[in-house]
């Protein structure tokens, strides 16, 4: 096997390829330099990444960044040890950026200065439901139906590997949808951290139940249609990695395997700053919490050379997770013309080219003898989608997934294996294909069929049953504090299958009840749209669109009263300041001894008072008696 070629030095960024994660798409204009290529990549305009020397002091990064009149926009990497700190800037609007960029990096403390480049990924659909038979790519030529150009996983569970729960897997990419019927169960609950606004585990995500959202900076990994961004691609390539074996919709690489969602690609795509957060993100779980991570699986691309990434890579390679990435759709040499994060020179890297049901290299492949390792099925792969439906996809990004499914397996199989053994694995099962001949470091293809378990399992799943059809009549009555859902059965076989309903408001699960109805807590003034499906033996029903109901529910505003006493005055006079919050009107009351008295209704008073003793103040909406709060002090 030829050693992989290093391409470009650590702090040039000439060398840019375009690493689209699926079919090609025209990538829009730059907003930074042309590469040495003539590729030109989208970055985010007046932003750049900066890493800093370690040791940096904050003094010195704000010097640094004063050289172009540059506001610090965020920390991306704290500085530790021998590791640099990582700051995205602002600059001031219409810089010249490059100007900019070369003015930072000449300050001592600057390690060095990039653009904060935008990665996209491109996939096209043209099967809009799984089908019996079409998922040729985990097929071997030993399974029934049989394809020799699969990856062979038929026959891994056949000889008794159908992964394992014990291993995890990062999906660095849009979000996952963790309800849908093939993947509820695969996704990752995180043990050390709950549901309560604080963050547990100390990691710096509040809540990150599954994952983090990086694009929108919170712990919602499925938006399911939010922002024009329906989440298809990272539940679709989820499934291919872990769709679970049961008898419905499809089935990945891995029956058992814990997915967790690095999201950081929204509806504008994702930025470099993100992407090293998502990457830092499992290289902490795995450091901190001693996680079973095997793998990131990486379908994406599109931006110039990183430093700031490349050395996030190598943070995840010392902790031992392999980072797994499409070569990209241009259907151009890598060798040649780099394309990013697939072309990083880093020992964990796989990069992963696409090939058809017919062995041939996809037509949009790119490729490399020295960059590109090996191919997988990339063309006309069926997997989950947003919403609990399923699609057909091609591109490298449905390739990648498949050796990174390949990887949790393997370690499923090797639990002592290290990443660079599974890696060895990986590549020195390939199977020769005369299509990839002088384009891959292997000249070969995806082979799992010697991940052997332990003991015979049952054959591959059986063809998808039937789901119930959705719940009739679903109506919604606003009441305070929470809004009452009711509905009728389904029509299809009277219901007779039906063991349950799960409700959804938004596109996320918040219950699920045996009964007609369901009551769910709201805020007040705020509209919000449920929709329930019906759950049998096999999932859930797959129509959402005739079961809808949306309503505004009203609760008791909460008002708020509080008293803050100072210090006594030369006059011998205490001042007393009355803050409150939660009411209505221009106006409010203010009732204390010495009577009642009308204020403006904008949240604070103070008065001094003589002598000591208790005091008590009663704020109310003007015109009521009810609608009031109240506090007391002594002074």
């Amino acid at each position: 096997m030829t050693a992989r070629r290093i391409v470009g030095a650590r702090r040039v960024s000439a060398l840019m390829g375009v690493a689209l994660a699926a079919s090609l798409l025209p990538s829009g204009p730059a907003s930074g330099a042309p590469a040495a290529s003539g590729v030109e990549h989208r970055s985010v305009a007046d932003e750049l990444v900066v890493g800093y020397q370690p040791g940096a002091t904050p003094t010195q990064r704000a010097g640094a960044r004063s050289r172009a009149g540059a506001q610090l926009k965020e920390n991306v990497v704290a500085g530790q040890g021998q590791t640099g700190a990582v700051e995205l800037v602002r600059l001031p609007a219409g810089s010249d950026r490059g100007a900019a960029e070369r003015r930072i990096e000449q300050d001592p403390a600057v390690a060095y200065a990039e653009p904060n480049w935008i990665y996209t990924h491109a996939a096209t659909s043209n099967d809009p439901y799984y089908t019996g038979g079409n998922l040729w790519g985990m097929y071997g030529d030993a399974t029934t139906p049989a394809n020799q150009y699969g990856s062979q996983a038929g026959e891994a569970w056949a000889a008794g590997n159908t992964g394992s729960a014990d291993v995890y897997v990062g999906v660095i990419d849009e979000g996952i949808q963790f309800t849908h019927p093939d993947l509820a169960g695969q996704v990752w609950t995180n043990p050390y951290d709950t549901s309560n606004g604080v963050d547990d585990d100390g990691n710096g995500y509040v809540d990150d139940l599954h994952g983090w959202d990086f694009a929108g900076n919170n712990n919602s990994i499925y938006d399911g249609g939010s922002s024009g961004n329906v989440d298809d691609h990272g539940t679709h390539v989820s499934g291919t990695i872990g769709a679970k074996s049961d008898g419905a919709g499809v089935v990945g690489m891995n029956w058992n395997v814990t997915l967790i969602s690095g999201k950081f690609l929204g509806s504008n795509g994702g930025t470099t700053s993100n992407a090293i957060k998502a990457v830092d993100y499992f290289t902490n779980l795995k450091i901190r919490h001693n996680l079973n991570i095997v793998a990131t699986n990486n379908s994406w691309g599109g931006g110039g050379y990183s430093s700031a990434l490349f050395d996030a890579i190598s943070r995840a390679n010392n902790a031992g997770i392999l980072f797994i990435a499409a070569a990209g759709n241009s259907g151009s040499n890598n060798d040649t013309t780099a394309s990013y994060p697939s072309n990083y020179d880093v020992a964990n890297v796989i990069a992963v080219a696409a090939i058809d049901d017919a062995g041939a290299l996809a037509s949009f492949s790119q490729y490399g003898a020295q960059t590109v390792d090996l191919a997988a099925p990339g063309v006309g792969v069926v997997s989950t989608t947003a919403y609990n439906s399923y699609s057909s996809y091609n591109g490298t990004s449905m390739a990648t997934p498949h050796v990174t499914g390949a990887a949790a397996l393997y370690k499923a199989a090797n639990p002592t294996a290290s990443a660079a053994a599974i890696k060895n694995a990986i590549l020195s099962s390939v199977v020769p294909t005369t299509s990839l001949t002088g384009k891959t470091v292997t000249g070969g293809r995806l082979d799992v069929s010697s991940f052997v378990g332990t003991s015979s399992t049952s054959p591959p799943p059986p063809a998808p049953a039937t789901a119930p059809s959705a719940p009739q009549n679903l109506t919604a009555i606003g009441n305070v504090g929470s809004i009452a859902l009711s509905w009728a059965a389904p029509q299809s076989n009277g219901g007779s299958d039906v063991t349950g309903y799960n409700v959804y408001r938004g596109h996320s699960l918040v219950g699920s009840t045996g009964a007609l109805s369901f009551s769910h807590p709201v805020t007040a003034g705020i509209e919000y749209s449920y929709f329930v499906r019906a759950v049998n033996a096999v999932g859930e029903s797959i129509d959402s669109n005739t079961a809808s109901a949306t309503a505004t529910a009203s609760e008791p505003v909460a008002r708020v009263v509080t008293l803050v006493v100072g210090a006594k005055k030369k006059n011998s006079t205490t001042p007393v300041t009355v803050n409150w919050s939660g009411f209505s009107g221009v106006n409010v009351n203010v009732t204390r001894s010495g009577g009642t008295f009308s204020t403006a209704n904008d949240g604070t008073l103070t008065e001094n008072w003589r002598g000591g003793g208790t005091i008590t103040y009663m704020v109310c909406d003007t015109g009521s008696s009810t609608a009031c709060a109240s506090a007391s002090t002594t002074i």
